[in-house]
């Protein structure tokens, strides 16, 4: 009889998997028996929940989210990381909708926890030093405190897979390119770049360090790069050339861990302060809490006494430890500031803290093997101890409920907000003050959800269009000079640039503005202002154009030196060509009647990025740049309507070679299978 192609690969031993579902059943059960709650944090109401919210219904609607024109007068949606849009998973939401949020968590923590083990397996350690790094990979800090961070979750739970691909590649056995590749495209569709990034600079130093070689990863890499292309070279074109990256912190601009955070690898509060907790007090670090309890810590310190026996792996996976903590905490970071060195702040050092996990959880099983290979029965009170450490914290961890439509309080406050807000967007200004509000609510005994008002990007939920932008990093072409704009000139100003911007309404802490704003009225707390002199989502000019650079041109407006219908500053040259396609698309949201003997331009104030394409009564029309954010399309005599659509280059060659690749990949694993097995 004929050996099982399938026979070489290692499922884990039954007792351990059927632990490992225990462990998720007890740590993790109230949230899979109810779906409605999730562990209390900021970002899953205003952040995390509202993007899978808004590309569940772009997906439902039938067509590829590229797009997002709700925040901050229009983003690449496709190519932000949070999208997960060709992720497998994204299918179940579309099946499922937001009540699939726990599940995925718990889901993807078990995908990692079954990773580690079958990875630390193949390191020749017996099972039950692998089953103790796997329980650790179900309950340490930076699992858990990620449960509700989709993309940065799903990434990190393909790594040991990856590894464990790479691993049996560089061992040549027969499935091992195969298991690499899939692992790799599954991480790169999670979406998350600094996380996918780390993964394959430690990938490398792993062959090169242990196997000596990295030759047999090129071609696995490479189907990989050329699979996943219609990803990220959106992706890459948006992060790299068409958007400007903030600090994440105004005063950690390279975003590197305070040293402080070391002790979060012993107390899972550690950030507290005055007794509030730790996602309270901090809530960016409270998503690089390191917690995985005093037992483990123990086993790392005791291992290093013995480090003449170590073997060559455990010896790289020690140092790897110790470079990318030192790089994460920032020393590194230090060392190019002295010496004058670029820095990229891409790179974001606190976004290796998946690659620490990582390492610890496969050194702690390492060290475990040999220090304890000769174990007794006490072992299992040890592991008890140990995961009991970890389990209390989570099931202290406060929750709360869901933002999920539909949410009567949501609905009746949109509601409200949509009864006036006419055809542009609103702006919701937040002091600081008002922001940590937002970012940081206290854990709520009725388990309400914390949207409090509107803050981008919980207007996602309720479909309205705000001119505030949630993130680190803006769109080049204009978001971020009217964020700065918002933030530091207004609203103590004569100027127009609130009326270019088609802001109808604001929604601000404030109970007096000058003229024109109308009062009209308050919801918790805030006043409703309109904007009687917005000019909406679209606009025609009539009259002649003057050029500026960007300085000047905003300057003019926000000091009222210029109005935007009297005054048009315009680039000569084309923005983007006329599209090669003559039929302008079937797209009622960026369609615009034009009305009777208008003539002259029409001005979208939407943000003018690369991939915009123009039709005007269905023939190809250039686009050019209107004070240096807009679109703007020439409209002559006796035009009726004018389309728009946004179908960036990136895009299409990177479907089409990613489409091109799977089928070369399908037809290559059909020939794969099709094989005889050697003798």
């Amino acid at each position: 009889m004929k050996k099982s192609r399938l026979a070489s690969i290692q499922l884990p031993d039954h007792p351990h998997l059927w632990g490992l579902l225990l462990i998720t059943a007890i740590a993790y059960g109230r949230l899979l028996t109810f779906p409605s709650l999730h562990l209390a944090c900021p970002e899953n109401d205003t952040w995390n929940l509202s993007i899978r919210w808004s590309v569940l219904h772009a997906l439902r609607d039938g067509h590829i989210p590229l797009w997002n024109p709700l925040s901050a007068f229009g983003i690449p949606w496709l190519a932000t990381w949070q999208t997960e849009t060709f992720y497998p998973v994204t299918l179940l939401f579309n099946w499922l909708g937001l009540s699939f949020w726990n599940y995925s968590g718990v889901l993807h923590l078990l995908i990692f926890s079954l990773g580690i083990y079958l990875f630390v397996r193949n390191q020749g350690v017996k099972p039950f030093g692998a089953f103790f790094s796997a329980s650790l990979a179900l309950l340490n800090g930076c699992a858990v405190n990620h449960l509700g961070s989709n993309s940065s979750m799903d990434t990190m739970a393909w790594l040991p897979w990856v590894f464990l691909g790479a691993q049996e590649t560089l061992e040549n056995k027969r499935w091992g390119q195969w298991k690499l590749g899939l692992a790799l495209t599954l991480q790169i569709f999670a979406g998350y770049p600094q996380i996918i990034f780390y993964t394959l600079l430690a990938l490398g130093a792993y062959a090169f360090f242990v196997y000596r070689s990295v030759t047999r990863l090129i071609l696995p890499l490479a189907a990989v790069t050329f699979l996943t292309i219609g990803q990220w070279l959106p992706s890459l074109e948006y992060f790299f050339f068409q958007a400007v990256r903030l600090p994440a912190i105004a005063n950690n601009p390279d975003f590197v861990l305070p040293l402080n955070n070391l002790l979060t690898f012993i107390t899972s509060n550690a950030l507290a302060q005055k007794g509030l907790p730790d996602y309270v007090v901090s809530p960016t670090y409270f998503y690089f809490n390191f917690y995985s309890g005093l037992i483990p810590i123990g086993i790392l310190l005791t291992g290093l006494l013995g480090f003449k026996k170590w073997k060559p792996g455990t010896a790289f996976w020690f140092f790897s430890l110790a470079l990318s903590l030192l790089w994460t905490f920032g020393f590194f970071s230090y060392l190019l500031q002295l010496l004058h060195l670029p820095h990229s702040v891409f790179l974001e050092p606190a976004k290796a803290w998946v690659l620490v996990n990582f390492i610890e959880l496969v050194l702690i099983g390492l060290l475990w093997e040999s220090l304890f290979a000769k174990a007794d029965t006490w072992k299992w009170g040890l592991l008890a101890a140990a995961v009991l450490n970890l389990i209390i914290p989570i099931w202290m961890h406060p929750v709360e409920k869901n933002l999920i439509p539909p949410n009567s309080a949501l609905e009746q406050t949109a509601q409200k907000v949509k009864d006036q807000l006419g055809s542009g967007r609103a702006l919701v200004l937040i002091d600081q003050k008002n922001s940590g509000d937002i970012y940081t609510p206290m854990p709520d005994p009725e388990l309400n959800a914390h949207f409090k008002y509107f803050a981008p990007n919980t207007n996602l939920f309720a479909n309205i269009p705000l001119a505030n932008f949630y993130g680190s990093t803006c769109p080049s072409w204009g978001s971020m000079n009217a964020e700065l704009y918002f933030k530091y000139a207004f609203p103590y100003t004569n100027g127009t640039l609130l009326d270019l911007l088609g802001v109808d309404l604001l929604y601000l802490n404030q109970s007096s503005m000058p003229a024109p704003f109308v009062n009209m009225g308050t919801l918790y707390g805030w006043t409703l202002w309109r904007n009687p002199n917005s000019l909406g989502r679209a606009f025609i000019y009539k009259g002649d154009v003057s050029t500026a650079n960007r300085k000047d041109v905003f300057s003019s407006f926000a000091s009222g030196q210029s109005n935007p219908q009297d005054k048009l500053y315009m680039e000569r040259e084309i923005f983007t060509d006329a599209p090669q396609h003559a039929v302008p698309p079937n797209d009622p949201d960026n369609h615009y009647d034009v009305p009777a003997n208008a003539s002259g331009y029409l001005v979208v104030t939407q943000n003018a990025m690369p991939g915009w394409k123009a039709w005007v009564d269905g023939k190809p029309t250039n686009m050019y740049l209107a004070d240096w954010i807009f679109q703007c399309v020439p409209i002559p005599q006796g035009t009726q309507s004018a389309d728009l659509r946004y179908e960036p280059s990136s895009f299409r060659l990177g479907l089409f070679m990613s489409l091109m690749t799977l089928s070369g990949l399908l037809a290559a694993m059909t020939a794969f299978l099709w094989q005889r097995p050697k003798p």
